[in-house]
């Protein structure tokens, strides 16, 4: 079996591991360490009990992976509680998105999960103060060329990343979760309206279930870099499976109504059949054909269900390798097409093609 159904179908039934072979483990465990799901495997074998009935080898590459991201995690943790009792507190709570709202929420696709950054969500009229703030904790930018500064305060849902100049975390400050030039502007004060606090001692509010799920749905779907896609379908997954458990129907009618709300029906549209596709995600009938029919939705052509499921797998275990990097390819246009209006996006490309300093390759993919 190619590398990537074996790991959509051990992620989607982990008894399944059991039945692999070593070549399938090998091309598995390329794919799961591409998409940075080795520690997401470990976890899932546990849940299934059957950890104890995979290979020697196996389980040192699983368990090391899930060590890594458990101290990952401890260290977010800590730099979390920095923020919580600093300068910020001079502020309303911000809201905290992506891995650090699963982490403290203790969602299911925390554990295992890399953490990287810590991304917050604060009002725009609130956000340029906070990174005034966090200036003086040591907290500086990385993006210092007059063109990224423009391109991120006028352009984008965020300022520059910011990084500790003691530390290298990196801290992401947002005002939306979509760039002011995409295709639909999301109501912002909806997200903070619904957003609840974070269980505990923190001082940190998150994203209301069906906005959580939403916002995780339209990071990748307007994404211009999937190397980590499936990672992303995953969480998608989990979260929907986990708060339709939790919360029956009411959660679907609330996905729904958030989405034709929010103006993000046909990117919902997309992240759910791209879930059903890779890991059979339970989807029932009435929340896709209320999705269908609400403003704003959009038919899923061949074309664009080929070039999602290219472009999110793994390439170093694929047997279609030519097709998935033509998808790529696709995807990140699609990306720069959604993100910006014609004549900005060809002139965001000149420059970033011809003109921006040859040492900010770095800040450039960050930018793609």
């Amino acid at each position: 079996m190619d590398g990537n159904p074996a790991l959509c179908l051990a992620l989607a039934r982990p008894e399944s591991m059991t039945e692999r072979t070593g070549a399938e483990w090998s091309a598995m465990l390329a794919a799961a360490r591409e998409t940075s799901l080795l520690g997401a495997l470990w976890q899932r074998a546990r849940e299934a009990g059957c950890d104890q009935d995979l290979p020697e080898p196996v389980v040192l590459h699983l368990t090391g992976a899930a060590w890594v991201a458990e101290r990952r995690a401890e260290a977010l943790r800590w730099e979390l509680e920095e923020l919580s009792r600093g300068l910020l507190t001079r502020m309303a709570p911000p809201v905290l998105l992506k891995g650090a709202a699963y982490l403290l929420a203790d969602l299911p696709n925390a554990h295992g999960r890399l953490a990287n950054d810590i991304d917050l969500l604060f009002p725009e009229s609130e956000v340029e103060r906070a990174e005034s703030l966090l200036f003086f904790e040591g907290w500086v930018g990385s993006h210092h060329d007059d063109y990224d500064q423009r391109y991120y305060r006028e352009w984008m849902h965020e300022l520059p990343p910011l990084a500790h100049r003691q530390r290298g975390t990196t801290l992401d400050l947002h005002h939306n979760i979509l760039p002011r030039t995409f295709q639909v502007k999301p109501d912002a004060d909806r997200l903070h309206e619904r957003s609840v606090a974070v269980p505990g001692p923190w001082r940190f509010r998150m994203l209301a279930p069906a906005h959580m799920v939403l916002h995780a749905m339209v990071h990748l779907f307007s994404e211009t870099d999937w190397e980590r896609g499936l990672r992303d379908v995953y969480d998608i997954h989990v979260l929907t499976n986990h708060f339709a458990a939790r919360d029956g129907n009411a959660f679907w009618e609330e996905l729904v109504v958030e989405a034709e709300a929010l103006k993000v029906t046909w990117l919902v549209q997309r992240a759910l059949w791209l879930c059903h596709r890779h890991l059979g995600t339970d989807i029932p009938r009435e929340a896709t054909v209320r999705l269908a029919a609400a403003s704003g939705a959009r038919r899923i052509s061949p074309a664009a269900r080929w070039m999602f499921r290219h472009g999110s797998q793994a390439r170093a275990a694929s047997c279609t390798p030519l097709q998935d990097a033509t998808a790529r390819g696709l995807l990140f246009l699609r990306g720069h097409w959604l993100k910006m209006p014609p004549g900005l996006l060809v002139r965001h490309l000149f420059y970033k093609a011809f003109l921006a300093p040859k040492d900010d390759e770095e800040n450039a993919r960050h930018q793609a």
